[in-house]
């Protein structure tokens, strides 16, 4: 996030042979940068709300043991569409008694400190929000849509809502593997927070803020460092492209509806989830949270898969883990469904379409594996998953004017898609089956596939299979392969 912007007005570049000296400077002018601002001196992490997040930052969304080759990329804790990770981070908490916000610069581990006081408590109290006595920490992620929409277009401002479903979801179980259970909330005013925060007027969005109370930190935010950065004036020039103005401007009107505040928040799962039937015993969940850690730091996504079939019951372990119940503010109905095509088990007899909300088995033929590429936009490394997981919703439930009090926001539902996500993820972790997501792929073919209702949307796919990582994750790569770009 930056302040005091400067935006750069868009020329038709057109060369005449013979360029008059003041063109030439116009043209020179569009691509020159304003000078750095000198950085203020950076100190210490004091505040222990403040080093609580940024230790749950590191375990949760920043880091990774997972051993893999990622090329030039950092490992990290979830999973992104292109690894383009377009979601910042803030923080408030309490310095020297005071509430603080703090934003953070997760690739150089660098805090500013944007206000103290006053400010903050108007903005808390606006929002129906409070800082967790004691040590505690206010973690909000905020989406940047321009970074995803820049390589998939419209459909990246999805992928940015599912990524952040993604890193959200994580921090909750990273703060509950340490026994400091969190509440997430995406129903509160956005509006103080947003100025607060800088937010709109850096192309950012206010997705959801995790009240964490006070408990255990690693050694990891030693790494960090604060400065001040409450005088605007102080700051300089900023830069941001023309081209992120005019995606932001795009979203202006995109539906944001969702149901009032609730100041209280149940602990459920995501998702209407039976896999009882099916499951091992005592594969309930995610399992013990003491766990959770193990699982988080050594999550992967598999490059591809080979083909060879797996175990229906690490299919299934896999999959309980989407019964995980997370403390949210949404309400424990919603429309979204979850169908598992279990396609290539070494237990053929349990080959089949699974409505998980009630875990009927659904009769009719398999997809090919070349039916399953097409499926996947011409993904072709993905063709040999041996199981796919949709969750959808009707057409009629995507939120927007008029809808029925209470109904979810897409940014909701959303966030539910990348939270089930990511606790898919960690199950296909402790079942050590290969595992990705894709946010790519032909819905019509899958609904035919799956035999879904006619008006029902797929919002993200997630494949299981036997992985094999000795290739590239070609969706890393310029182009945007997830939506089959030539």
């Amino acid at each position: 996030m930056q302040g005091n912007l400067t935006t750069q007005r868009s020329v038709p570049v057109a060369w005449s042979g013979h360029e008059s000296p003041d063109r030439v400077a116009d043209l020179w002018a569009r691509v020159a940068l304003p000078a750095a601002a000198p950085e203020p001196p950076a100190g210490p992490v004091v505040a222990p709300g403040l080093r609580l997040a940024l230790s749950l930052l590191e375990e949760g969304v920043l880091t990774s043991r997972a051993n893999r080759s990622c090329g030039s990329y950092a490992a990290r804790a979830v999973p992104s569409a292109g690894a383009v990770y377009p979601y910042e981070f803030a923080v408030l908490a309490l310095e020297d008694g005071v509430p603080t916000a703090y934003r953070v610069d997760a690739d150089r581990r660098t805090c500013a400190r944007l206000a103290a006081g006053a400010a903050v408590g108007a903005a808390l109290d606006a929002s129906v929000l409070a800082v967790p006595e004691g040590g505690g920490a206010l973690i909000v992620t905020l989406t940047r849509p321009w970074l995803s929409m820049r390589k998939y277009g419209d459909r990246g401002y999805l992928y940015t809502q599912l990524d952040a479903g993604h890193a959200a979801g994580n921090l909750m179980l990273a703060a509950a593997g340490r026994g400091t259970a969190g509440v997430l909330r995406l129903r509160f005013p956005r509006e103080s927070f947003s100025e607060l925060l800088e937010a709109g007027e850096n192309c950012r969005e206010i997705h959801s803020a995790i009240l964490v109370p006070a408990g255990p930190t690693d050694e990891s935010w030693t790494r960090w460092t604060v400065h001040d950065d409450t005088d605007p004036e102080r700051r300089g020039p900023g830069w941001r492209s023309w081209l992120e103005s005019t995606c932001w401007d795009s979203l202006t009107g995109w539906p944001q509806h969702s149901g009032p505040p609730d100041p209280g928040a149940d602990s459920a799962p995501l998702a209407r989830i039976r896999t009882d039937r099916q499951s091992p015993a005592g594969h309930h969940g995610l399992g013990d949270p003491s766990g959770w850690p193990e699982l988080i730091g050594t999550r992967s996504s598999s490059k591809a898969f080979t083909g060879d079939p797996v175990s229906a019951d690490a299919v299934w372990q896999a999959v309980s883990a989407l019964a995980t119940p997370l403390a949210t503010d949404l309400p424990e109905s919603s429309p979204l469904s979850a169908t598992l095509v279990l396609r290539s088990t070494t237990e053929p007899a349990q080959d089949a379409v699974y409505r998980l909300r009630t875990g009927e088995r659904q009769p009719g033929r398999l997809p090919t594996t070349d039916e399953v590429a097409r499926a996947c936009m011409q993904q072709r490394a993905l063709a040999g998953a041996a199981a796919v997981l949709l969750l959808h919703v009707p057409r009629t439930s995507l939120a927007g004017a008029g809808s029925a009090a209470g109904a979810e926001s897409l940014r909701e539902l959303a966030f539910r898609c990348g939270a089930l996500g990511q606790l898919l993820y960690l199950g296909a972790n402790r079942a050590a089956v290969g595992v990705t997501a894709i946010g790519g792929f032909d819905t019509p073919l899958w609904r035919t596939l799956a035999g879904l209702p006619e008006d029902d949307e797929i919002l993200y796919a997630l494949l299981l299979g036997c992985p094999d990582d000795s290739g590239i994750k070609f969706d890393r790569l310029a182009m945007a392969h997830a939506q089959n770009e030539r």
